[in-house]
């Protein structure tokens, strides 16, 4: 019998659960489903998550002692911020002395406005431990706070950053008092005590639903006889263990778009580009730069907590989306979609169907009485409407096989019944459907390029998501740019989320870190990836220096398994790729190589602003064995040293490509290559700093192991 080791991906949106089987090493799609959301089961969310694992397991063919990981996205999070379904928290707080008064002052919060109209209610007690600092009178401040209407604990203390004792030690009284807690220091670890209090206060509040949905949906994999390690995606891109989510859930934020990026990510190997996600009713845009998603701070209503997120920015237009009538004119599209309104699509017509005129109406109270739709006959009520999707498909947009593609035909009947509203023909009704809906999507797509510095030469618009291809094609041609639509689309978060690695991070203050402060930052990174169960020989960890804020950050991922037995691809298609990235007519030239990357280069000539010279640009791409582009530069070099001549080489390399300015020296964008890993130097301030990481990294090595120094221009 053949071997059918795979990976279970599964997406709980807030409709449907999809999920996917990818067979192991060559990740290919085994098996995918879809059943209903069980948001009101007693389960919650975690029946559908079994529902769909019993039917992955019986069409994939697979034993459940085959299965590798289970790992799993959800809207759990953002849909209990949204709807204020939280529970109420009680802060205790405790210190000493004058800075004890400040500690009491700046963790008393005011009810927290989640949304408009909903809030999170927070109890304050404050414990002077000059005063009384036993066991019993801290345990009798909890109990206190419970009595008030508490469901979970913040435990507070100043300087917990540094020294968390006194937090670990309320903890500690908490679980002996069977009450959920949460302690400052273990959701950030940057100062700044009343934003800390804030977002431990919101990851308490969450304590509650979080465990329990874990807890049952860990019980019942395991009671499909799975013990292979459950993950659950992060809001920043990776993924954590189970046990993590139950202590930290609110890094589950953006669950949902995090598996999507993460399949751009792992799946569609994109280095750099826009990603959207096209859904029915929104579409969710993100951007991928050097390999890397984009993060910003998150907010919780207008409040800004310690949490790093991607930064997906989400439009009200997508395949399902209604437009607008204003005039003779379609004025908008959004953001009320069918779905919403109940009505089918015009393109997916039930047996029998026929539109004989388009009418405006509200489809809920209270909403607009301009959005458009289609009716039958004689009839007063819409029955169908008039989408992107159906625009797409009479227009004959749509290729064949796609997702999204329907009976053209019966597109065509709908665009014609708008049309007569217009006052135009068909074709011209359905392409002003396309670009009213696009007109948002595009100022998005051309605000992240300009606010991110995109290089418009390596930039691709990559679409996810069942309506990906009503969309992609059309606003690639008005941007002018490459795009395409990941393969198997529809389940492409469920794909995300059975890839993702798992990433921890760690952030703390620092103006000026020495390398002992790299060192200890890196560590830590790498041992909270390996309490999450990642093996040492799949780690790898990038430092930022942020020297504007006095941030210093490490990101770590990596996994529970290697990848080296993962589906490689011949040198010549690797070649054809890199080239094909770096849009290299003349072929890509490798000019070297490790264990498992690929360093190719191209020199290519450009015709400057209104073609009145010709400039000479050398980009380059790293590439590993599979495929995947790892790095990426539209100008730059690359340079050959070794382990032995690495700590001798990067300072000349580093000083003969440095810009000066009068802010002083401006590094180049540095990257390692190195056997097992790319190493990335760009976020650090000095050279000393980049002379410290690099000495961490040649312990890993042999003086003769090869290594790469790929440079970036600006």
């Amino acid at each position: 019998m053949p071997d059918k080791r795979c990976r279970v991906g599964i997406d709980v949106g807030g409709t449907f659960t999809h999920a996917v089987a990818l067979s192991e090493p060559e990740g290919s799609l085994l098996a995918q489903t879809k059943v209903p959301t069980t948001h009101s089961a007693p389960e919650g969310v975690s029946l559908g998550i079994v529902h769909a694992l019993r039917q992955i397991l019986k069409d994939g063919g697979v034993a459940p002692g085959d299965v590798s990981r289970v790992a799993y996205s959800t809207t759990q999070v953002t849909n209990a911020l949204l709807e204020g379904d939280v529970c109420s928290v009680g802060i205790l707080a405790v210190g000493r002395g004058w800075e004890g008064a400040r500690t009491q002052s700046e963790t008393a919060l005011e009810p927290l406005e989640l949304c408009p109209g909903r809030f999170l209610k927070a109890f304050h007690a404050y414990a002077d431990l000059d005063k009384d600092s036993g066991d019993a009178a801290l345990s009798q401040a909890i109990e206190s706070l419970r009595a008030l209407g508490a469901e979970a604990l913040v435990a507070v203390s100043a300087f917990s950053v540094d020294n968390p004792d006194l937090e670990k030690r309320l903890l500690d009284l908490a679980a002996g008092l069977n009450i959920p807690a949460t302690a400052t220091h273990e959701v950030s670890q940057l100062y700044g005590l009343k934003i800390r209090t804030r977002t431990a206060a919101v990851n308490a509040a969450l304590l509650p639903k979080m465990m329990q949905t874990a807890s049952m949906t860990e019980a019942a994999v395991r009671a499909l006889d799975i013990k292979a390690p459950i993950v659950v995606m992060r809001s920043d891109g990776g993924a954590m263990d189970i046990s993590e989510m139950k202590r930290r859930p609110i890094l589950t934020l953006l669950s949902g778009p995090a598996a999507g990026v993460a399949a751009a990510l792992m799946a569609a190997r994109i280095a750099d580009g826009l990603f959207l996600e096209v859904g029915g009713t929104s579409t969710d845009i993100s951007c991928i730069k050097n390999g890397h998603p984009s993060l910003k701070a998150a907010r919780v209503g207008a409040h800004r907590i310690f949490l790093n997120t991607l930064d997906v920015r989400t439009v009200g237009v997508a395949g399902g989306s209604m437009p607008r009538v204003s005039g003779r004119k379609v004025a908008a599209v959004g953001p009320r979609s069918a779905h919403i309104a109940g009505l089918g699509y015009s393109a997916f017509p039930r047996e029998g169907a026929s539109w004989t005129k388009a009418a405006t109406f509200s489809p809920k109270p209270g909403d607009p009485a301009d959005y458009l739709a289609l009716l039958e006959g004689g009839a007063k009520l819409p029955s169908a409407a008039l989408t992107p999707t159906c625009a797409a498909n009479a227009l004959g947009l749509l290729p064949e096989g796609d997702n999204a593609r329907g009976d053209a035909a019966s597109a065509a009947k709908g665009c014609a019944a708008l049309a007569e509203i217009l006052g135009k023909s068909p074709e011209e009704a359905a392409r002003e459907i396309m670009a009213a809906g696009a007109r948002p999507i595009l100022a998005t797509l051309k605000e992240l390029i300009e606010e991110y510095q995109m290089d418009a030469e390596r930039v691709k618009l990559v679409g996810g998501g069942g309506g990906a291809g009503v969309w992609i094609q059309y606003l690639s041609r008005e941007l002018k740019l490459p795009g395409g639509v990941v393969e198997h689309a529809p389940v492409i978060s469920a794909i995300g989320a059975a890839l993702a690695l798992l990433q921890e991070t760690v952030e703390r203050n620092l103006m000026d870190p020495k390398p002992e402060d790299l060192a200890q930052i890196r560590r830590e990174a790498e041992d909270r990836l390996l309490r999450s169960g990642a093996i040492p020989e799949s780690i790898e960890v990038r430092v930022e220096a942020d020297s504007q804020r006095g941030i210093l950050r490490a990101v770590a991922v990596g996994s529970h398994e290697m990848a080296a037995d993962e589906k490689k691809l011949p040198l010549e298609e690797i070649a054809a790729k890199a080239a094909e990235l770096m849009g290299a007519a003349d072929g890509a030239s490798l000019t070297a190589r490790t264990d498992r990357y690929l360093v190719y280069e191209s020199r290519i000539l450009r015709k400057s602003f209104l073609g009145l010279s010709r400039q000479a640009k050398t980009p380059w791409r790293v590439l590993d064995l599979n495929g995947r582009a790892r790095l990426a530069s539209s100008n730059g070099t690359v340079l050959k040293t070794s382990a032995k001549s690495l700590l001798q080489d990067l300072p000349s390399a580093v000083e003969r490509y440095s810009n000066y300015g009068d802010a002083g020296q401006v590094l180049p964008q540095t990257f390692l290559v190195l056997n097992d890993r790319t190493v990335d130097l760009s976020g650090l301030a000095n050279l000393e700093q980049m002379l410290s990481v690099c000495h961490q990294e040649l312990g890993r090595l042999k003086a003769e192991d090869p290594v790469v120094l790929a440079i970036s221009f600006p």
